[in-house]
């Protein structure tokens, strides 16, 4: 019987099949109006968040208001339609961040318990290896370059 902190977790082709169909339209949807951009594209940009709506909010009243004041170059209505599509997507963003916080979590939960069993049978390898168990030796040999590989690695990034 597993402990009780174990995840049993099984998706069903159809429950996988939804789960997709729904990512599909979601992606769908958001395609033609997300951008990417690079890391250096990030950086350079200004930022602005919720502590920053209110003083958008308020220039963009003000400019309506008394347009006179803008340079010719402001794009009022591009400022509102801005501010509107930024407010919606962070709206979904919102909606998206404990769904993704979750899945994440439950990943990492997931692999951990995965990767635990595999080191009690790696160890219990090992065991029946030192014993001369048929069969062992070789799935010991099988199974320790996943650390060999990772001390390879170690020992590079120390040089």
């Amino acid at each position: 019987m597993p402990a009780p902190d174990n995840l049993q977790i099984n998706l069903a082709a159809a429950d996988l099949k939804k789960i997709n169909e729904a990512l599909d339209a979601l992606e769908a949807a958001l395609a033609p109006v997300l951008v990417t951009l690079t890391g250096k594209e990030v950086q350079r940009l200004p930022k602005a968040g919720d502590a920053s709506l209110p003083f958008m909010q308020q220039a963009l009243d003000l400019a309506e208001q008394q347009p006179s004041l803008a340079p010719g170059y402001v794009d009022i209505a591009g400022l509102r339609q801005d501010l509107v599509a930024w407010e919606q997507l962070q709206r979904i963003g919102r909606r998206l961040q404990p769904l993704a916080s979750n899945l994440s979590s439950t990943s990492i939960k997931l692999s951990s318990e995965a990767y635990v069993t595999a080191l009690a049978f790696y160890n219990s390898v090992q065991q029946a290896a030192r014993q001369g168990i048929s069969g062992a030796e070789d799935a010991r040999a099988v199974l320790k370059t996943r650390f060999e590989q990772s001390t390879a690695r170690k020992a590079d990034r120390l040089k």
